[in-house]
């Protein structure tokens, strides 16, 4: 049972792989990253793409379409993942845009409609359908579960780009040929995969970061409070900071400030203490347990060694032993006969 109350700042010494930035160090990175992924000749592409897809929505398909009708659905659902896209490569919260809610309230409402006839392109329209879903519940997942709408984690595997050929083996050639909806379709999933890799891109650069094979282990004093560590680096009060940590086998996100900055002239470094502000209950419980359990572990490794002796010197001692038993009991036996 988790002691909150009890141990919960009980803080103790260990060396863990850590790696940490402060908040303005994590905006640098963002904006490099956003330029890195969103170039302006990106931008350009992807322009170009829409116009080029409204511009056959408008030619190819009444009105009243029922397949315009779909075709519009996945775009508007591509659209919704590049929206969600641009703001999490910024590190920005969407839950703090206006229509956020609306959005995702929207998608999930919508459903792939039923063909009235089974064409041999519905598998493939399906299969986009379902690409879509799964890219739009990790980046919902990746909004809801962000530490204090600024820190954003991507937990789950690469899921590979959408391949029409799984699906069709020609789309290419009917969309050469004319056939409309072929080109839609095959505009539509360019449109897709541009965003696929710019998801893939924006979370190796997240598995980058807290790869902890490249953290430095560092010793500090922790608690699920915080911690405290000595850096010849010098940090604002209240600076906002990222922490990565490595708990045995659990690798911990959490977030905090800085609330201590004191120089030490005996040892020419900074103590620096950082409290946290985001940290979900089931991390610091993991913390606690893993400074008790370091805690113990270093007592046991203190604790006096009892070296027992050898076999033969075991034997040695019981043989003196009866002897002085076999003394005594002679000693006793002369005794009473001269009471007698």
């Amino acid at each position: 049972m988790f002691m909150g109350n009890v141990r919960r700042y009980f803080r103790y010494d260990v060396e863990i792989p850590l790696f940490f930035e402060t908040a303005d160090e994590q905006e640098i990175d963002q904006r490099q990253t956003y330029e890195h992924l969103m170039t302006a000749k990106e931008a350009a592409y992807l322009q170009k793409l829409n116009r080029d897809i409204q511009i056959l929505f408008g030619e190819a398909f009444p009105g009243a379409s029922e397949t315009l009708h779909i075709f519009q659905m996945l775009d508007h659902r591509i659209d919704f993942m590049a929206w969600l896209l641009k703001l999490l490569i910024r590190s920005e919260d969407p839950r703090k845009q206006p229509e956020y809610r609306f959005r995702v309230r929207s998608d999930m409402n919508t459903q792939l409609p039923k063909a009235r006839k089974k064409t041999k392109i519905m598998p493939l329209i399906e299969g986009i359908y379902v690409q879509l879903d799964d890219h739009l519940h990790e980046l919902i997942e990746v909004v809801q579960n962000s530490i204090a709408g600024k820190l954003f984690l991507y937990p789950r595997k690469m899921r590979p780009i959408f391949q029409a050929k799984d699906y069709v083996k020609n789309l290419q050639e009917l969309a050469d040929n004319g056939f409309a909806p072929a080109q839609v379709l095959s505009l539509l999933i360019e449109k897709l995969n541009a965003y696929e890799q710019l998801l893939i891109e924006l979370k190796q650069a997240y598995l980058a970061k807290i790869n902890n094979e490249t953290w430095q282990v560092q010793r500090v004093n922790l608690s699920a409070g915080g911690f405290s560590f000595n850096t010849p680096n010098k940090f604002a009060f209240f600076a906002k900071m990222n922490v990565f940590m490595k708990l045995g086998d659990d690798i911990l996100v959490c977030r905090g400030r800085v609330v201590l900055n004191k120089f030490l002239p005996s040892l020419s470094v900074y103590k620096v203490g950082v409290e946290f502000e985001s940290i979900s209950k089931q991390h610091a419980r993991l913390i606690t347990l893993y400074v008790q359990h370091q805690e113990l572990r270093d007592a046991i490794a203190e604790a006096p060694t009892i070296t027992l002796p050898s076999d033969k010197a075991l034997l040695d001692t019981t043989e003196i032993h009866q002897d002085k038993n076999d003394d005594e009991d002679n000693d006793s036996e002369i005794f009473e006969l001269e009471e007698i």
